[in-house]
């Protein structure tokens, strides 16, 4: 997606510590600023450092975040919504790595999971502003013409094109 424009060792370096908690909380705060490529950087090198520890103990938020950083900037969706997923395992209670998994399939281009992610999101924590923000920035859809047909039901379509054309008039 967004080729590689950091030298990864300057920017480890700039942290000037070798603790894998700096390492996460620093990549955390970049992704949330938006620098992806730096985030990925910090997140990568805490994963890196904290599997090698005997416990491998690596924090939730920082499988979610990193996932998010890896779809962002790399562009790879799976392996990033995996990432996200294993968070949402641990801590399935935290509405921050439903919102990751769904802005990670929102830039991979596929609403359904995005909505998914959302809803999921949603039945944890239904007071989450970024996750209503979202919600409301896909709109709802109308509920199938014909209720026992798909959705994608050839019948469903071209009704639901009528009601719509009816409804604007």
């Amino acid at each position: 997606m967004a080729a590689d424009t950091l030298d990864p060792s300057d920017v480890l370096r700039s942290i000037g510590s070798e603790d894998p908690a700096d390492y996460v909380r620093t990549g955390i705060e970049a992704a949330r600023k938006g620098d992806f490529e730096r985030g990925l950087i910090f997140l990568a090198e805490a994963y890196l450092r904290l599997s090698r520890e005997p416990d491998g103990k690596i924090p939730p938020a920082a499988l979610s975040w990193y996932g998010l950083c890896l779809a962002m900037h790399r562009g790879r969706f799976r392996e990033a919504s995996e990432f996200c997923q294993l968070a949402i395992d641990r801590e399935f209670y935290s509405s921050e790595h439903y919102l990751n998994l769904a802005r990670v399939w929102v830039a991979g281009k596929s609403r359904r999971k995005a909505v998914e992610a959302i809803q999921r999101g949603l039945s944890v924590e239904p007071d989450d502003p970024r996750l209503n923000q979202l919600r409301i920035e896909f709109g709802a859809r109308r509920p199938p013409v014909v209720a026992f047909l798909h959705r994608d039901h050839p019948l469903n379509q071209a009704l639901g094109r009528l009601r719509h054309r009816l409804q604007k008039k």
